[in-house]
């Protein structure tokens, strides 16, 4: 019998990372919890926050083989797809639909199940450590769809902060305080993001969501040497819900942006969305 297994999943806010989460917890003899912890009560030391979330962990597998219960964000019970809303509302926003619950597996568990867990800004804050010592996949995205994601909802980094990497990263609270304009803040945390992937993971462990979707999350299990069978999936990175306007004005500032980003997306795959995008592809 092989030994349970812990995973850590991470990734750009807003990238399909929710959605990967989903897709885990339909992988054989796997549960996966979306941001079950309250991140902002780890310790700030950053080997005092990793034994809490081993700690976590361990106390969240007790549960699970109890009584089939966990912590997790959760709509109506489950693990969402995605955790906001399809539609927006009077003020043009997306509504967030998740909450912090317990979720119960009424179908038994198998011995030895593994356990996944994502959780975004605070484990890509503590990459390095995290790392060493959980399976850990992070999931990126095209940057115009993920800011213009970022633009379409109410969430810290809509507003260019991103307070769970900011608890563990100083220096990252620094350079976004000393930073007045918001789409510069959110450059910046998306610099941040994707250098921490690239300098803190191989490459196999750094996966694009349009590679997900296109193979139907095949490129997910693999990663994590899961079995999952090819899921229904489709590409929303061109969704009506974003602002043409603003995804042209947030296309410019990418041009001019040498980000870490760069490293898996250049000027064409910009100019290829921005196209569907202003066509009014989903």
């Amino acid at each position: 019998m092989n030994a349970a297994r812990h995973l850590a999943l991470t990734g750009v806010p807003r990238s399909g990372t929710t959605l990967c989460c989903h897709l885990l917890g339909q992988a054989a003899g796997t549960v996966a919890l979306f941001e079950p912890m309250e991140v902002q009560k780890l310790p700030r030391g950053r080997e005092a926050a990793l034994e809490a979330v081993a700690a976590f962990y361990a106390q969240s597998r007790v549960s699970l083989e109890g009584d089939g219960s966990a912590w997790s964000q959760q709509v109506d019970g489950r693990v969402p797809d995605n955790p906001f809303s399809s539609q927006r509302g009077s003020d043009g926003q997306r509504r967030h639909e998740a909450t912090r619950g317990r979720i119960r597996f009424d179908a038994p568990l198998p011995r030895g199940f593994t356990l996944a867990i994502k959780h975004n800004a605070a484990f890509t804050a503590l990459l390095p450590e995290l790392a060493g010592c959980f399976d850990t996949c992070a999931i990126v995205r095209n940057p115009l769809a993920v800011l213009a994601s970022w633009h379409s909802v109410d969430l810290p980094v809509s507003h260019g902060r991103l307070p769970a990497g900011e608890h563990f990263d100083p220096d990252l609270a620094r350079r976004l305080d000393a930073e007045t304009d918001r789409v510069s803040r959110q450059l910046l945390i998306l610099d941040w993001l994707f250098d921490r992937y690239a300098r803190h993971l191989p490459p196999s462990r750094v996966l694009a969501y349009e590679a997900v979707v296109a193979t139907g999350g095949a490129s997910l299990a693999a990663a994590f040497g899961l079995e999952l069978a090819a899921q229904p999936l489709a590409e929303r990175n061109a969704s009506r819900l974003y602002s043409a306007q603003v995804c042209e004005e947030l296309a410019l500032r990418l041009q001019k942006d040498r980000g870490a980003w760069r490293s898996l997306y250049g000027d064409n795959d910009l100019a290829a969305l921005l196209q569907r995008m202003q066509g009014g592809a989903r």
